[in-house]
């Protein structure tokens, strides 16, 4: 895996051997969920959160393109640590390793722009997190399986669902 697009253009994301738990946004998919992104908010200057972030793939792609911080929320920080110590970007990110839904609950700022969830695929609390999500009013991506079903009270904050191979895409717009 490699950052996309930005200061850190070509630079590796990696992931450790060990972490079996860990399921990785492609480049490809990630190419394609920013360039989406790129008609609809300018990372300059913005704070983004990473949720279930794993690698921290989404935020690190954020740092490159001029975001001025993200928060990477996991229970497993190993990687995202790892990775942003490879980037020299520990004065713009924010670890917390914690439950990514207890986290929002617990947020009470709302200094976010834009935020990202990968949960696992067998997550069963999608529900409260998009309600959690929706209080902050921002921008807010979900990858997902197919099995994902959107509940109806949510299906009109949604502005685009994009699939790409096994990886799907929800786009919210709380603002």
């Amino acid at each position: 895996m490699r950052i996309i697009s930005g200061v850190f253009k070509s630079r590796l994301i990696k992931i450790s051997g060990n972490d079996k738990n860990v399921r990785p946004t492609t480049d490809r998919a990630r190419e394609s969920l920013f360039n989406i992104l790129s008609n609809r908010i300018n990372l300059n200057g913005k704070t983004c959160l990473d949720l279930f972030c794993g690698t921290g793939s989404f935020g690190l792609e954020c740092l490159s393109r001029g975001a001025k911080e993200a928060f990477f929320v996991d229970k497993r920080i190993n990687n995202v640590k790892e990775n942003i110590s490879a980037l020299g970007v520990e004065n713009k990110s924010i670890i917390v390793r914690k439950d990514a839904v207890l986290f929002i609950k617990n947020y009470v700022k709302d200094e976010f722009d834009i935020a990202f969830a990968d949960p696992p695929y067998d997550f069963k609390r999608y529900r409260e997190l998009i309600d959690e999500i929706s209080n902050l009013k921002i921008l807010f991506i979900l990858e997902h399986s197919d099995k994902f079903v959107l509940e109806e009270t949510n299906k009109e904050k949604v502005f685009l669902h994009k699939k790409l191979g096994d990886t799907n895409f929800t786009f919210f717009d709380f603002r």
